[in-house]
């Protein structure tokens, strides 16, 4: 998959038996590996920052004994996990329209990243932490194909803030269709009121 917006790879365990590799903006989730004992709860067994670089070997990872013995031991410097904010989003991807109803899988935020998105790349979803989204175009429309906005709104502590209902939902995007109408409302209002003075006065 083409990551858009994104600047790292990641695979993650949602199971002994199901993982996902995917575009991530961020290492957001927390790594199965600490020191030498691999976890086993969901985690993100690795998350780096240029293209192919996943290893998805089972045997690199510690999931499953090696079947031959290693030539030579390699060291591995580990990076600090960067730090977060408290705040909670949604994070999967998926393949298919409807995908995303029922997905549950949530990591928290990293400092910075502030909101919550999904966005539609052809038949794929993508959801996880964002630095903004206030004015996030293109909106998804019906058949559209480019990538876009399926669902952005501001990250709570509490839990994510994404619907996952099939419709759109883009923070602003309500507002900006109303705009306009209160507008002509307000205008309304103002004529009638200047009317009415005038006619009284008239009287």
């Amino acid at each position: 998959m083409t990551c858009y917006n994104s600047s790292y790879c990641e695979l993650y365990r949602f199971s002994s038996t199901n993982y996902t590799a995917r575009c991530s903006s961020d290492c957001s989730t927390e790594n199965c590996r600490t020191n030498s004992s691999v976890s086993m709860q969901q985690c993100a067994l690795d998350c780096c920052d240029s293209p192919l670089c996943l290893q998805l070997n089972a045997s690199f990872y510690g999931d499953l004994p090696p079947t031959t013995t290693p030539a030579t031991t390699t060291t591995t410097t580990t990076t600090r996990a960067p730090a977060r904010n408290g705040k909670l989003c949604a994070s999967f991807s998926c393949h298919g329209d409807g995908c995303f109803k029922g997905k549950k899988t949530v990591a928290g935020c990293t400092v910075g990243h502030d909101f919550c998105e999904m966005k539609k790349m052809g038949l794929d979803y993508v959801a996880g932490c964002s630095k903004a989204c206030k004015t996030a175009k293109p909106v998804c429309a019906s058949g559209m194909k480019a990538t876009c906005y399926q669902e952005c709104c501001p990250a709570t502590p509490k839990a994510s803030c994404l619907k996952l209902d099939g419709k759109v939902h883009v923070n602003g995007a309500e507002q900006v269709t109303l705009a306009p109408l209160l507008k002509l409302l307000a205008c309304g209002m103002v004529f009638l009121l200047n009317y009415r003075v005038s006619a009284s006065l008239w009287e």
